[in-house]
This record gives structure tokens, sequence and C-alpha cells, in this order.
């Protein structure tokens, strides 16, 4: 039963690695789109498999059930639910890649080799891990065997989580075999090898002298049309971009008002009469408030100062409120007052039975059955309290007793269900007793105790202050008067301005972003910007989002590929008048050159000469100056006592001596060399050969149709 437990505490881990989808599942309108609105346009299209919406979100769904229990969250938010479809788009592209090239060369992993990772003397870290001793964890191979005799009788959730467990191993196997074939084809010339040694290993003491780009006004240089078209044509490769957009929006915040606040503290004073007379404060609570019953026992200072106060100076049955906490109303009902140990100690022998938070899918035992069975080792251990923690892991269903021999060790007062805990507070020390919670019949040591003190147990009725539907309506007025204003203005500033709003905006808004300065939760407007039916200079509808009205316009468009010279028009113009200084102090410096040695050309360039010593080639910084590969390549090129021409640097021009130059001894023996070139190649195949096809691949990505 352990095994089971513990392969279903990695199932989270392993959903979110593997990514293997067993289930269908299609979660629709939970993600804000249907496949009816795209018609029968796929997700996907990479060469030529094609990627359909219901494979795509069937592979969402269980990476976001790993995520769940991985987490213990039931609830993801966009951003976590973007993440997870981000994912499961990678995984599938790097899938279908890379599957098409083992493909090609026939890489396969056969049903022995597969047999010998589960079942071999040297079996894969996924089963290692799942199968080793909790004690010493040491791995036991008749786990796995056992596990797998009984593979029919286990429920079906468990034996998808093995498949995937046995999928993943399959498909790590079959790319390290793919991977290793590109690293096996590495090989280093004796050349080449003697290359990179000098070039790791000689060294160069260099004196230059450096007139900074800066040193002229930008102001002082004038670039032609003609120039700067010039510039664009040499340079435009190096703006290569995704699509994306600019926008300018105007939002419409909606706060509550001073009549929602009031008619919400009304509402909740309306209820007091039946809060003070009802019998179960627990369902009363549950039914309506914001927030479900806390049967916590609070210490004193835990509360908020002014609930503190109260609670801690009245009898049981008082009522305060309602007071403002956060952003809620809260009327709070005093229900109980304990003396209660803020820590305690106790061992426990959990007996589970059939529906059981802590059953096996192999669980057969009734609630009756088990109570008999706690009552029994309860008499046992009451006869004999040193059998204790032998039965604990003898018969224990916490996974945990197989190591702890049962021992909880210390907890706090509320770390455990109100069930054990108050078991544990109302028996002394160094006695049995027994408690039934949703995991099964607990029989109880109680082993330690802190000093008792006060706590009081509070009922809150909590209502969220939130704006009314008129408020919302009265917001959405405004935002309507904005579009109104557009359409008879159609600028988007001068509307905002008559109106005394805000216009924010928002650069390189890219088709796939999730979240933007401002708004959490933007998709919609994304989606917008990027239809192709709107126009620069255009106006949204009013958008819902985040508890405010929004209305937005497209500024600029940028389309995948190479800028157009005036969407770059200031990168470029930089790199122009780069380009006029460059001319005008290299022409300088060139008619200082026949001054004699660097000296007397520095003096003539009114610069002062610098140094560094024990430079070597594959190094990029020059001190005081910073990187500057092309000076270091050309001094390794230059003769001793020899001054370089000028060379554009990336922070001015430069000129540049080699004041000595020694070439490194080589070994003759060059296997450690060879192997760190080696090494480094092997540390980059996976990523370098995955974005080498995707670089040739076809890809069409139309998720951006459906969220």
């Amino acid at each position: 039963m352990a095994v089971i437990n513990k392969i279903r505490s990695y199932s989270g881990l392993l959903i979110a690695v593997i990514g293997i989808a067993l289930a269908a599942f299609v979660l629709g309108d939970f993600f804000g789109y249907s496949p009816a609105r795209g018609g029968n346009v796929d997700v996907g299209k990479i060469d030529k498999t094609k990627i359909s919406y219901q494979d795509f979100e069937q592979r969402v769904s269980e990476q976001l059930e790993g995520w769940k229990m991985q987490t213990g969250n039931q609830n993801p938010g966009s951003q976590e639910i973007f993440q997870i479809r981000q994912q499961v788009w990678n995984t599938m592209l790097r899938e279908t890649l890379l599957n098409g090239e083992m493909e090609k060369l026939g890489v396969e992993v056969s049903a022995e080799e597969l047999y010998h990772l589960i079942h071999g003397p040297n079996p894969h870290q996924v089963i290692v891990r799942n199968f080793s001793n909790p004690t010493d964890g040491t791995y036991d191979p008749q786990q796995v065997l056992g596990f797998l005799q009984n593979f029919d009788q286990l429920d079906a959730n468990t034996q998808n989580q093995w498949m995937m467990i046995e999928q993943f191993i399959k498909r790590e196997r079959q790319e390290n075999k793919y991977h290793n074939l590109v690293r096996q084809g590495y090989y280093t010339p004796s050349l080449l090898l003697n290359r990179e040694y000098q070039d790791r290993n000689a060294t160069a003491d260099l004196r230059y002298v450096v007139k900074r780009f800066d040193a002229i006004a930008d102001s002082l240089v004038q670039v032609s049309d003609r120039e700067l078209r010039k510039v664009y044509e040499e340079n435009r490769h190096l703006y290569d971009q995704e699509a994306s957009r600019s926008l300018q929006y105007v939002a419409f915040p909606v706060f509550p008002s001073e009549e929602d606040r009031e008619a919400l503290r009304r509402e909740i004073l309306d209820l007091q009469e039946e809060y003070a007379n009802t019998e179960n404060v627990q369902t009363f609570i549950n039914s309506s408030s914001d927030e479900r019953f806390n049967p916590t026992y609070f210490s004193q200072g835990q509360l908020s100062p002014e609930l503190d106060s109260v609670m801690f100076n009245s009898t049981v049955g008082t009522i305060y409120g309602p007071i403002v906490e956060g952003n809620a109303f809260v009327m709070a009902k005093l229900t109980d007052v304990q003396f209660r140990p803020d820590s305690m100690r106790a061992s426990h022998i959990l007996v589970s039975y059939m529906g059981s938070a802590s059953a096996s899918p192999t669980t057969t035992r009734s609630l009756d059955e088990a109570r008999s069975l706690a009552d029994s080792i309860l008499g046992v251990v009451r006869r004999s309290p040193a059998r204790f923690s032998d039965l604990a892991v003898e018969l224990s269903e916490d996974p945990s007793a197989q190591a702890n021999r049962g021992d909880l060790e210390w907890f706090r007062d509320f770390e455990m269900v109100p069930e054990f805990s108050d078991a544990v507070i109302g028996a002394p020390v160094n006695t049995f007793t027994t408690a039934e919670s949703q995991f099964g019949v607990h029989v109880i040591h109680v082993t330690g105790k802190s000093t008792p003190t006060k706590k009081v147990q509070v009922a809150r009725l909590t209502r969220n202050i939130e704006p009314s539907n008129r408020t919302f309506q009265s917001v959405f007025g405004q935002a309507s008067e904005f579009s109104a204003a557009l359409r008879a203005n159609k600028n988007f500033e001068e509307a905002a301005e008559e109106k005394g709003l805000s216009v924010r905006e928002m650069e390189m808004v890219r088709e796939m972003d999730m979240s933007l300065p401002g708004i959490d939760n933007p998709r919609e407007i994304i989606r917008w910007a990027f239809d192709e039916k709107t126009k620069i200079g255009g106006f949204s509808q009013i958008f819902d989002v985040d508890n405010r009205f929004i209305v937005a316009t497209v500024t600029e468009k940028r389309e995948k590929g190479i800028p157009s010279l005036d969407q770059i028009r200031d990168e470029i113009m930089a790199l122009a008048i780069r380009e006029k200084k460059y001319e005008a102090i290299s022409a300088e410096m060139t008619a200082a050159l026949g001054s004699g040695n660097l000296d007397a050309i520095a003096e003539k360039l009114q610069l002062t000469p610098e140094q560094a010593l024990e430079i070597r080639f594959n190094m990029m910084n020059l001190p005081n100056v910073g990187p500057e590969p092309k000076v270091v390549g050309t001094a390794f090129g230059l003769q001793p006592n020899t001054v370089s021409q000028p060379i554009k640097g990336n922070s001015g021009v430069l000129l540049v001596e080699v004041m000595n130059r020694e070439e490194a001894v080589e070994p003759e023996d060059m296997t450690a060399t060879d192997r760190q070139l080696r090494s480094a190649f092997s540390s980059r195949v996976i990523n370098d050969v995955f974005n080498a096809i995707r670089e040739k691949a076809n890809i069409e990505d139309n998720r951006t149709m459906f969220y």
C-alpha cells in the first residue's frame, strides 16, 4: 500500500514532466473558448503533423491535474493555466520534432531494453525513487515485482500513472540514444585542438588608447536620408522581430460606493438576530458567509486587535460588529472558550476503511470493522504500552509509520484535523484513546502537552465589500460615454483629455503575452489587437477586465520579420550617428599614425595610453573600457611594437599596440583539452540540436485563435 501511495505522491511531478495524455477531458468553457468558435482550425501544425484542439486540451487537462496534485491547489489562476498551456505546447513541439528525426534514423527502445530499465540490476531512477525502503532508502526490487503482480487489481488511476512512468522511461531512453548519436559524431582535428589550446593559454601585453563615441555630441552629427537608408540595409537583419502591437487604453475602475458599503452593512445587521439564536453556528456561517466556518481555537494576540480585546473579555454567545477587516465586513460571535495547550505530541496507528481518505484501492474494511480493529489495538497497547511502536510499523496505514514508528512529534493545535487534536487534548499524557476523522480511525498515544492557555473559538460572518450592480452600471455608462466620444471624435487622446481621463500605453505587446502592465488578464484585449480586422487608430469594444472597464486603441503594428525603417528609425539613427563618429575619429587617428610610437600618437590625439597585461584570445574585456572582442582579436594578429589601424569598438575607436606576446607551450598529450571541448559540446547537444531542428521546421501556431 505504501508503494501505491508513494507513486501517487510523485504523480503530479511525473505528469508535469512527462505531459503524456492518457485520459480525454476537454476543459472547454473553463478556459474561455469553445472549439466551435474556431471552426475546424487546429491549435497548431508542425511540418505535416497537426495538433488538434481536442488533443491539445487533453494534454492540458493532464498537466492541470498534475499541477493540482503537486501544489494541493484546486483553483488555478489565469497565470497558472497560461503557463500550463505554454508547457504543453513546448512539450508537444519537442516531441513532434524529435519524433521525426528519430524515426528517420530508426532510433527505438526495444521491449528488452525497457524491461531492464524497470527490472534490471541498474533500474531507472524513477523506479528506484518509487520503490525504495522508506526506512533506510535502499532500493527493493521485490516491491516492483509485488506491485506488478497485483497490477490488475489496482484502480484505473494508479494503472494509468504507472503507464505514464513506463512511457516516460522509454521516451527518455529513446532521446538519450538519439543525442548520444550526435555526441559520438564529435571530433576535433589536431590542428584545431592546438589552436584552441593556444587561444586559451597564449598571452599578450597590450597598450591602447581609446576615444569614446560620446566624446562627440550627437547634435553635432548630421546624417542624410541616403546614409540612414544605407545603415538600415546593412543592419536590418539584426532587428528580426516577433509580431507585436503598441496599445493605448483608458481604464474605468469599479469601486464599491458608499451606498454599496452601507447596504452591505445593513444586510449583515439584518442577520444578527438569526445569528444570535441559531443552534448550529457552523451551518449558518457556511450558508451565509463569504468564508467558511473556521473551528480553530485562537490564542490571545492571533485575532485582529479589536476582536481580540472583545472576545477574550466576553461570555460565550457574545456578538460583535460588523467591523471592517481588510476588504470585508465581519460580524464575530464567541462560540467557545477553552484552556488548550499550544503544542502537543502524540503517536498514532491509523486504521483505514473503505471510503476514508487514507484507504488504498484494495481496502474492503467497513467503518464498523475499522472501529472494532481499533478497539482491539487499543486494548493491546493499554495492556502492553511498549508494543505501540512495533504495532504502528506493522498495522498503521499511515505511510510515515514505517519511518517514524507512529510518532508524529510535536504539533500545534491547528495543525491536525480537529477530531485528532480534540482527542489528544481530552486525554492525559501517557494514556491511550481513539478518534475518528476523514482519514480513518486513530489509535492515539498522548506523549506530551504544553501548559494550557485560554483560547477562544470565534465564528466570523464575513461579507466581502464589492460593487453593486448599480455601481457597475454607472461606471459602464461612463465607459460608454467615452466610446461615444471616440465615435464622434476618432482621436483617442483628445477624447480622453476632454473627459479628464488618463491614457496608458503598452509597447511591444506580443501575441501570446499573458500579462500586461496594470492588467492581469488581458487575453481578450490582445486577441482584439491582433485581429486582422483591427486597424491602427481603431478603438475597441468595452472590455470587462479585473473589476474595471477598458477601452483600447492600437497605435502601431509590427509584423513578424524585418521591420520597416520607420519602425526602427531611432535605433538605425543611433547606429548611423555612431558610424559617422567612427569615420571622423578614425580619420583623426589615421592622420596621427605617422607621429611615431603610441605615446607620441596619444599625445597628438590628447589621449592617455592604458595597458592590459596577460590578455588571452578568448577574453573579451579591456580594463576601463569593457567588452571589446574585436580589439582583442586584432591584437593577437599584430606583430609586437606595431600600432594597429583604428578599430571600431563597442564604446569608441581604439588604437592598440602589442608590447609582448607569449605563445603557450603545448603539452605532448592534448587529452585534457580534447576532453574539455568534448564535454562543452556534449552539454550543448540537447538544446542546440532541438533549436536547429526547430529553426528548419515549418511551425504554425494558432493558439491565439482559441485562447
